[in-house]
């Protein structure tokens, strides 16, 4: 008699992580609307059934792909002193559009733009005004994410041609402002 192989051991953590990521990868390319579960789950290699089984819903998945992508691909520096050129220079070097285009993308739906809000409150805008700190750390918390998505959206989207070291400039200086609160 011949030894049965091993049943193949599925690993919940990686298996959830390339949900994630492929997730991130479908809603920044096509927008919530578009971005398909089966799509996502073939590009995962999984079941569509393991991704209701994980998120119960589309809008679930959403919200963890983009709280995922806020993670693992923002940048981030404590270096209050240096903060604004710190912070544009890698916004002006940054080749990774994928987390602007899926916050942008996330517009064009009504589930997907509340799932958006909620998530950049929670995720960037609360933690951010903690860092800063008083006085109006909220508002300076948004003034700054407003300048972090303009300039994103201006310099990956929008630019025909290369952002102009004074736009750089301009940006570093401004946030830097902002986390002096001058």
């Amino acid at each position: 008699m011949e030894d049965s192989p091993e049943p193949k051991r599925r690993n919940a953590t990686l298996t959830r992580a390339r949900i994630l990521t492929a997730a991130f990868e479908a809603f920044a390319e096509q927008g919530y609307a578009k971005a398909g579960i089966r799509e996502i789950a073939k590009n995962a290699g999984v079941a569509s059934s393991l991704l209701v089984r994980y998120f119960g819903t589309k809008g679930a998945l959403f919200e963890e792909a983009l709280t995922h992508g806020i993670y693992t691909n923002s940048l981030f520096t404590r270096d209050r002193a240096n903060f604004g050129a710190i912070m544009a220079g890698m916004m002006a070097n940054d080749d990774d559009v994928k987390l602007t285009s899926m916050m942008v993308l996330a517009i064009a739906d009504p589930e997907s733009k509340a799932i958006a809000r909620k998530v950049s409150r929670r995720h960037v805008i609360d933690p951010l005004a903690e860092w800063l700190g008083p006085p109006n750390a909220h508002a300076r918390a948004q003034q700054m994410v407003t300048l972090f998505t303009g300039f994103a959206l201006q310099m990956q989207h929008l630019a025909d041609t290369p952002i102009s070291p004074e736009a750089t400039k301009w940006v570093a200086r401004a946030l830097q402002d902002i986390v002096d609160a001058r």
